[in-house]
């Protein structure tokens, strides 16, 4: 059984007001268009994807656009999100999964039961996938968090998959890392680029390329899993 429309509640849409206004669906499907030709596709066929901070953008716009994919697992850790995906998307559609992911986080997570994401050692999901995601992820994580997920990712990619991610890169001056809101933390984690291109051969990862920020994306890295990863237990 395959879902052809679904419309995610507003209350759970947590992007910007300007890509809303532009429409989700016109978002979620530049970005889909964009990993695909990033990659060297003309589409996501046959692809298993993991969207880590998945959200509702992306399952609203594979399902009502059409968009050819192999399937999607979504990891968020708002449990509303999640609850709602497993009950109305989940439950009527073979191709999709989700998971609630626990973990802290200063914007998204102070629940007193999360736990910090450098004590996480896999992902809650099992299994590994093509292609692993972290649209507007990386944007609110600090350092240890950043390298600890890029460490997590690379124990659920398959050898010949990449992975995707958006970061705020923008501030040529930057070397390493600022808070850009100390008022609201984590709502802006900028990093200086090569600093942020620095945490990827210790996890694993090398580098594919890169492109600057547009409408609907910050800074984008593209990377393949190295051979041999430097993670002590991958």
């Amino acid at each position: 059984m395959r879902l052809t429309s679904i419309s995610t509640p507003d209350h759970l849409q947590r992007n910007s007001f300007e890509i809303l206004q532009a429409g989700i669906e016109n978002g979620g499907g530049a970005l889909l268009e964009l990993l695909a030709r990033r990659i060297g596709r003309a589409d996501l066929s046959g692809i298993d994807l993991l969207d880590v901070g998945c959200g509702v953008r992306f399952t609203q716009t594979l399902i009502n656009r059409s968009i050819l994919f192999g399937s999607y697992t979504g990891l968020d850790v708002s449990l509303p999100v999640i609850e709602w995906l497993r009950e109305h998307v989940e439950k009527k559609d073979e191709r999709f999964r989700y998971a609630h992911w626990n973990v802290r986080n200063a914007l998204y997570n102070n629940e007193p039961s999360a736990v910090p994401i450098r004590s996480c050692s896999t992902f809650p999901v099992e299994g590994t996938f093509d292609i692993i995601t972290g649209f507007s992820l990386f944007t609110h994580l600090d350092p240890e968090d950043a390298e600890q997920m890029l460490r997590l990712m690379r124990k659920a990619v398959r050898s010949t998959g990449y992975l995707f991610f958006s970061a705020f890169c923008h501030d040529e001056t930057l070397q390493t890392f600022k808070d850009a809101d100390p008022d609201h933390p984590l709502s802006e984690a900028h990093y200086g680029r090569k600093y942020l291109e620095s945490m990827l051969p210790a996890a694993g990862w090398q580098l594919v390329s890169h492109e600057g920020q547009s409408f609907f994306i910050a800074d984008s890295f593209l990377c393949r899993p190295t051979e041999s990863c430097a993670c002590s237990d991958c």
